[in-house]
């Protein structure tokens, strides 16, 4: 394991010594005491240095019929056809065997001009051993490292090893990772080079998600209704999303904040996306939010291949999963605009409205002149009663809605087998607005209610979303058409599915343990006409995470217990009966003011039914070992 020392250096001047009083006659009487003088605030350095990194360690090792799926060589090579392991199921990254370690550091340094501040950030990454393990397992990799972003640096491949040292390779890089310009008073900033966004409307834009398993205590569901996994206040969280590359200014004018972005996002080699983007917010706090924002973005280079079905070369593949497809587009284009609203009509009261129009065009389409713009439309109002919140909600997510196919830096190795949920994409894709609660071709409601007492805080929800439009093969064939749901069904035949889903967060919180549930279970139904069996779907999939945590400090904390993840039911001629379990345990403890290590240890397995007629059956174990340091100076 690697360790980084930095010195800090900072240059202050000589705080000045008051000068003595001069003496003068003793008073007849006794003089009141002179009053304290109250020290001046030290100023500012001019130039200040600050820093942060990690050192990761990953081990992991599987066996079983399961490590080597049969539609994994298919895989590799495009095929939508994919394998149900070996993966881990509540984070979709793969669990292959190999060794890595990761050091990454960054370091930072401000300067402060007169009326002007300047920054830098260089960054340091180092990897060696396995690579899958390494891009799924370990922290967010720094911009110029990660292969689901820009960086073309690391050698990785989709493989299945079965043994440990058949995926690995050895980068380091060094390179400035952003540089910027601002204001003293903080009233405007420009930026170059990789920056996350200051301010978004998610459902305009949302910046892509990480695909990796970033290090943690525990185990929660994808769609949790929990605050998280617990830390100690030492430790750093991780990014959720991948950064941007290119140029950012922010000004702030009263209660105004515009930001204007131009920026590249992950593409394949040899392809780029461009995004330019502008946002306008008004933030008057009790008094409400409103936000205005536009974004286009547009592709250019190779074309690729997807499994969307509207671009030129459909290809259909029928087989026990159901109807697969792909198609090849190039040169896409689209525009997304949006307003938003947050506001409290009446005391206690919250209201919020989010309204959204998306135009989109490619080059290469089997029928051009078919696109029409999509519509998102989102209304929430909740209700405060003392510490509970309810709430009720409607979404309209149109199929032609923020449908931009935009795939990862590399072909990404994620459990993407036809009845996995969440299911809101397409197999390594991101969508360029958030999909987390409902996805493209979906409208209904979401029923909330949080109780959030110190003691036992509990959260449950209920979802009901219908299909707008059948997924049929003229439907499927419209310009920027997505169902990231079911699947492809023959003209004439189109039936329309449904979603259902419930939630339950229940923690008791102990003066120094605390012992949760989390709890989600997925329905998935859509009626298939009797000479068109591939087209059923009537499956559900409950998963769960039980876990206690104990407290032994502030700086010491300790967690364990266990998850489970099924999927029941049919999925067009294929039975589903499969189990994933994952038993674990770990520590996290401060070794400094700002410093802190994680070692979390995970035990997993999976049996169940095979994923294709007389196919191996996709029983796996596996261990897992992960060692994490974090600090910043």
């Amino acid at each position: 394991m690697l360790f980084a020392v930095v010195l800090l250096a900072t240059l202050q001047p000589a705080a000045a010594t008051m000068p003595s009083a001069s003496p003068s006659a003793a008073p007849a009487r006794s003089a009141s005491p002179a009053p304290t003088q109250t020290p001046s605030p030290a100023p500012t350095p001019r130039f200040q240095l600050s820093g942060s990194g990690s050192n990761v360690f990953i081990n992991q090792a599987t066996n079983g019929p399961g490590t080597t799926p049969p539609e994994g060589p298919g895989f590799i090579h495009g095929s939508p056809i994919s394998p149900m392991s070996p993966y881990d199921w509540f984070t979709s990254a793969p669990i292959t065997p190999g060794v890595a370690g990761v050091a990454q550091y960054e370091l930072s340094g401000v300067y402060h001009a007169t009326g002007f501040d300047f920054a830098a950030t260089l960054g340091l990454g180092l990897l060696t051993g396995s690579t899958t393990n390494a891009l799924y397992w370990g922290e967010p990799l720094i911009p110029n490292l990660d292969s689901h972003a820009l960086s073309r640096l690391i050698p990785y491949s989709i493989v299945f090893p079965t043994h440990a040292g058949q995926d690995d390779a050895s980068v380091a890089n060094l390179g400035l990772l952003q540089a910027s310009v601002a204001s003293a008073d903080g009233s405007w900033r420009v930026r170059g080079g990789y920056f996350d966004l200051e301010q978004t409307d998610r459902f305009v834009f949302a910046p892509p998600a990480v695909t990796n398993a970033s290090p943690s205590l525990g185990v929660q569901t994808a769609e949790t209704l929990g605050p998280g996994i617990p830390s100690i206040d030492a430790w750093l969280s991780s990014p959720s999303t991948l950064p941007l590359l290119g140029a950012d200014g922010v000004w702030h004018y009263g209660s105004a904040t515009l930001e204007l972005t131009d920026a590249l996002l992950p593409s394949l080699v040899n392809t780029n996306v461009r995004l330019m983007m502008g946002s306008l917010v008004f933030d008057r706090g009790d008094f409400g939010r409103f936000s205005f924002q536009i974004a286009h973005l547009w592709t250019t280079g190779d074309p690729i291949s997807t499994t969307s079905f509207f671009g030129v070369d459909q290809k259909i593949y029928q087989g026990p999963q159901g109807r697969l497809y792909t198609s090849v587009l190039t040169n896409q284009e689209q525009t997304i605009g949006g307003a938003r609203a947050f506001f409290h009509p009446f005391a206690k009261w919250d209201a919020l409205a989010e309204l959204g129009r998306a135009w989109y065009d490619a080059g290469l389409v089997s029928y051009p002149g078919t696109s029409r713009p999509g519509n998102f439309e989102h209304f929430s109002l909740a209700r405060h009663l003392g510490d509970d919140v309810a709430t009720i909600e409607y979404h309209r997510f149109d199929p032609t809605y923020g449908t931009m196919i935009l795939p990862y830096g590399i072909p990404e190795n994620v459990w993407s087998i036809a009845w996995s949920w969440p299911g809101v994409w397409l197999k390594s894709n991101y969508q360029l607005v958030d999909n987390s609660v409902i996805g493209a071709n979906r409208a209904g409601y979401h029923f909330k209610y949080d109780h959030n007492n110190k003691r036992l805080e509990m959260h449950v929800s209920y979802g009901d979303w219908r299909q707008l439009i059948p997924e049929t093969e003229a439907n499927a064939s419209q310009e920027g058409f997505v169902d990231g749901f079911f699947l492809l069904q023959r003209n004439g035949f189109g039936t329309l599915g449904r979603d259902r889903q419930v939630g339950l967060y229940v923690a008791w919180h102990l003066p120094r343990d605390d012992l949760s549930f989390d709890a989600v279970n997925d329905y998935l139904s859509r009626p298939a006409d009797p000479g068109q069996p591939l087209d059923l779907v009537n499956d559900h999939l409950p998963q769960f995470v039980a876990a206690w945590g104990h407290h032994f400090s502030n700086t010491l904390l300790a967690m364990g217990g266990y998850g489970r993840y099924q999927a029941i039911g049919t999925w067009a001629i294929t039975p589903l009966n499969a189990i994933y379990g994952v038993a674990f345990a770990g520590v996290q403890f401060a070794t400094g003011p700002k410093s802190a290590i994680l070692i979390q240890g995970r035990r997993y397995a999976l049996v169940g039914f095979p994923s294709m007629p007389d196919g191996l059956p996709p029983t796996m174990k596996g261990t897992a070992l992960i060692v994490d340091q974090k600090f910043s100076i």
